[in-house]
């Protein structure tokens, strides 16, 4: 509960805090879509390679925007109020590689309700 707040107090913060940006342009700026593109900033960050070719996973336009669904979905869960690390780690190789040529991000958002027990809503 405390890493939800502090993640929405820090969305909040830079919607608010950003003098460069006018009202009606943080207005525009959806909390779950920024989410979002953090999500999948962070992920870039790790440079998850594919396969035995340690080709740069990133470079792969389907599995990129794989990675931006599974993102969009995580960030979907916890804005919800589930209790779900919005962000992707090294250690969710497994369960992301699963996930990333799912069809939609409401696929993956029930696969990852179904597949992880301890979600739930705080």
């Amino acid at each position: 509960m405390r890493h939800q707040l502090f993640i929405l107090s820090l969305v909040g913060c830079l919607l608010g805090c950003n003098e460069q940006t006018d009202k009606v342009e943080q207005d525009k700026i959806d909390p779950v879509l920024q989410l979002t593109h953090w999500c999948f900033e962070h992920w870039k960050d790790q440079q998850w390679t594919m396969g035995e070719s340690d080709l740069l996973a990133v470079d792969n336009l389907a599995f990129s925007e794989g990675i931006r669904k599974v993102c969009r979905a995580r960030a979907e869960l916890y804005a919800e109020g589930y209790e779900i690390y919005p962000f992707i780690t090294d250690t969710m190789q497994r369960e992301i590689y699963a996930l990333v040529f799912s069809a939609d991000i409401e696929d993956i958002k029930s696969h990852l309700k179904q597949h992880l027990p301890k979600l739930k809503r705080i």
